[in-house]
Order: C-alpha cells, then sequence, then structure tokens
C-alpha cells in the first residue's frame, strides 16, 4: 500500500523539511502518508517543522485489492504500519493545499501526529 509520496521519520532526523509544487493525480492507494520508525515501543524521530506548499491531490480511490481498507486517503497519518513502526509522531503544515475526487481527502486517527492545513 504505497502512496505517490511517503513521508517516513526513522533513525535520522526530520526537520525542516520542504516540499513545494506537487501535483499527485490518480495514486494507487494514497496521496501522501506519515510513518514513524519505533525501536521498542519509543518512536525514533518526529516530523518537526515539515512544510508542504502549493499541493494538489486529486483521485485518491479504494484500491479494491487486498490494501481496499488502507487506501482512497488523499493524506494518511497511518496509525498502524508494519511489524517494527508505529503511528506517526510530529506535525506537518500545508500551505495551499488542494484536493478533489479522493475517497478521504484526510485520515489522521492518531493522537501523535498534528495535520495543519492554512
Amino acid at each position: 500500500m504505497f502512496p505517490a509520496v511517503w513521508m517516513f521519520s526513522a533513525s535520522k532526523s526530520f526537520t525542516n523539511i520542504r516540499v513545494s509544487n506537487l501535483d499527485i493525480i490518480d495514486p494507487t492507494y494514497s496521496g501522501i502518508m506519515f510513518q514513524t520508525n519505533y525501536v521498542g515501543s519509543q518512536p525514533q524521530n518526529a516530523f518537526e517543522n515539515t512544510v508542504f506548499t502549493d499541493v494538489s491531490i486529486t483521485g485518491a480511490t479504494k484500491s479494491g485489492d487486498q490494501f481496499d481498507d488502507r487506501s482512497g486517503y488523499g493524506i494518511w497519518a497511518n496509525p498502524m504500519p508494519e511489524p517494527g513502526q508505529g503511528p506517526a509522531v510530529g506535525s506537518v503544515t500545508f500551505h495551499n493545499l488542494t484536493m478533489s475526487g479522493n475517497h478521504k481527502d484526510i485520515e489522521n486517527t492518531t493522537s501523535t501526529f498534528t495535520i495543519e492545513i492554512d
């Protein structure tokens, strides 16, 4: 269930990341997914000062395969990834975000990650 853009905070600092002028059209599973690696029950690194500017995500639909329940999201904070990984930790900010035709624009059921839209 790979997204068009997989943001994965793991063993290195995930700070001051900037992504601009991104158009995602008809992704196979989801547009952008956020995920964090854990060692034991502790996250390695949080997303800090991560900013997306001028982003559009269109056409993220349900996949219809074995990952159907994990697809169709424009932006997804993955709550329970593969073994050894856990819910995304930290926050992300989107400036000038446009979404349309997605099964669900934003999915974030975590208590550890914040998605800010302005």
